[in-house]
């Protein structure tokens, strides 16, 4: 029988506990910075060992790196880190089956970081978003490229000035962001040939919205087809698949218990039973409603409003602890010699401080979608358009879903996982008691009893929550579009959270008669 190796899970299990808290610190530290506007700093920061430093965790550094560049206006260093974003996580995506089976006997800290599914979806979104901005503005910025040695210590920096983009280079991440929205419907198809009728998060309504702003930019009429066509899909998705969630639905808990009925029952006996729409629902339907009547007359919006919203919603920890019921354990096995008479008495021994399970797993708790936001543009002091925002991705909401439909099942292996370590740590204090015996049963039972409670402390610290997140992801986004004459306008953000209008300026928009204006824009 392999020794247990009690020194060895101790350390381990410390190297855990810091590990666990260290993932806190780190995304509270990066929000700060972000929040702060500190994106150099927090630029820095994450590619520095202070954050998460292991091999293991390089997806993680890829998507907050991507981000930071993102909201500092770097979209050219931006789109070449989520791609390399991307290609790891389709990579990772094919399990790694050393790692699975490291995390299965170790712990999920030591498996890669493989991204939730809603995650991946918003890798795509970023490429996109990036391809359109660099079309948008038709500049890549100066960037430095640094060359370290194995020692991680800087040897040369070559800076690479920034360019103006042809028309051909433009028109080249126009068409780049229509080829990633194609490869993100196959992600997404992917999805919802796995989930079949189950609840769950199988398409994005930002695909499908946002996909549909791209087409119309595109400057085809087979590209306007394509767009009206997934104005009527987000429609359909919106009802289909995020009624299951509150911000949009009041009756979501009953439309998801029923959800396999559903789709047997008309769509107007849904309604009537199944739902309750919230004024988020309202908003975003009547935004596509009306996104539809316009393209059919052939009408397009020429600004294009998309707040990114706060944070998501981070991962917390819920603790499991279940006692062992020594008081079931017959007293004929405690009197019984061997392995099991030997379990038996040292479970009975340490009654009061010792036989339980326990162990942490992640969870994210319910975070609401509260508040309401619109614009308001002005010429020369006066308002000349104001518009109500629709929230189109609560992505706390689902990222909240997501990880509870992993809980079943990481539930299972983390149970099974803490037994087997029980089982090995009983094992080892029986083979302490019995090259002890001959100092008298008392002593052996002892040393015994001592070495299995250290064991057992080095597991409860060995099974910490994987705590790590994509922490700079929005908690929502939201969206309006307008039309306005071409010229020079100021433009407001107007905030309201259930007490008073906050009203801010968020700069000058430019419009120009032949190009679609985006005004994108973060609040905390």
């Amino acid at each position: 029988m392999k020794k247990f190796n009690i020194v060895g899970l101790l350390l381990a299990s410390t190297l855990l506990f810091s590990c666990a808290t260290n993932s806190r610190k780190s995304h509270e530290k990066l929000r700060g910075l972000v929040k702060s506007q500190k994106l150099s700093d927090a630029e820095q920061f994450v590619k520095s060992d202070k954050f998460f430093p292991e091999k293991e965790s390089r997806l993680l550094k890829y998507l907050e790196t991507g981000m930071i560049q993102h909201l500092n206006g770097n979209y050219y260093q931006s789109l070449k880190t989520f791609d390399k974003a991307k290609e790891l996580s389709d990579k990772l995506f094919t399990v790694s089956i050393s790692k699975k089976l490291k995390s299965a006997v170790g712990n999920s800290n030591l498996d890669n970081y493989y991204g939730e599914k809603y995650e991946r979806s918003m890798i795509r979104f970023y490429q996109v978003l990036n391809h359109y901005a660099l079309y948008y503005t038709g500049n890549y910025e100066q960037y430095d490229i640094v060359t370290k040695n194995e020692k991680g210590e800087k040897v040369n920096k070559k800076t690479i000035p920034a360019k103006k983009l042809t028309a051909k280079q433009r028109r080249f991440h126009l068409s780049g962001s229509k080829n990633v929205l194609i490869e993100w419907n196959s992600l997404l198809d992917n999805y919802k040939s796995t989930s079949g009728g189950q609840v769950t998060y199988k398409d994005d309504l930002l695909a499908k919205v946002f996909g549909a702003f791209i087409h119309e930019q595109m400057g085809t009429r087979h590209d306007d087809k394509v767009a009206l066509n997934l104005y009527r899909e987000a429609r359909k998705v919106l009802f289909r698949n995020f009624n299951i969630l509150e911000t949009y639905n009041k009756k979501s808990k009953k439309f998801k218990s029923d959800f396999k009925k559903l789709p047997n029952m008309s769509k107007k006996k849904v309604e009537l039973n199944y739902v309750a729409k919230t004024r988020f629902y309202k908003s975003l339907d009547t935004y596509l409603a009306d996104k539809v009547k316009a393209l059919k007359k052939g009408k397009k919006s020429n600004v294009f409003v998309l707040i990114e919203n706060g944070f998501v919603t981070p991962k917390k920890v819920k603790k499991f602890e279940f006692p062992i019921p020594t008081d079931s354990i017959p007293a004929s096995v405690t009197n019984a010699s061997g392995f099991m008479g030997f379990a038996g008495k040292v479970l009975k021994a340490g009654k009061d401080s010792i036989p339980k399970i326990y162990f942490e797993m992640p969870e994210i708790p319910y975070e609401p979608v509260t508040g309401e936001h619109k614009i308001l543009v002005k010429s020369k002091g006066k308002v000349v358009a104001e518009k109500g925002f629709a929230v189109v991705n609560p992505l706390s909401n689902l990222a909240t879903m997501t990880l509870s439909e992993d809980v079943l099942g990481l539930y299972a292996k983390v149970g099974a996982r803490v037994a087997v370590k029980h089982v090995a740590a009983l094992a080892t204090s029986y083979m302490i008691y019995e090259s002890n015996k001959s100092k008298g049963d008392f002593i052996a039972m002892t040393l015994a009893s001592a070495s299995y409670a250290a064991a057992n402390k080095g597991i409860e610290m060995s099974e910490k929550a994987d705590l790590r997140v994509w922490s700079t992801l929005p908690h929502n986004f939201r969206l309006t579009s307008l039309k306005l004459p071409a010229g020079q306008y100021d433009v407001f953000l107007v905030e309201n959270n259930g007490k008073k209008d906050s009203e801010k300026q968020l700069g000058t928009l430019n419009v120009d008669a032949k190009k679609t204006s985006l005004v994108k824009f973060r609040t905390y």
